[in-house]
């Protein structure tokens, strides 16, 4: 399971998502598509997500959270 943390990042830093817009070069629509991603329905690019912790000046596994599933026996 993957946990998205980049509107918890944001908020913590009184950011908008122009603000991330404007200083990531990554387009208000792709932020949005980010934050609303459901169950691994869409991918996001990994120099986007590099872009996000640099601007935010945070690690990738502060943006993104890994939980693996538990095993089913």
């Amino acid at each position: 399971m993957l946990i998205n943390n980049f509107s918890v990042l944001v908020v913590k830093r009184r950011l908008r998502a122009y603000q991330v817009s404007k200083g990531t070069g990554i387009a208000e629509s792709t932020l949005s598509s980010f934050v609303n991603i459901v169950d691994n329905e869409k991918d996001i690019k990994l120099s986007t997500l590099i872009k996000l912790c640099n601007y935010l000046n945070c690690t990738l596994s502060e943006l993104i959270e890994y939980i693996p599933e538990p095993n089913p026996k």
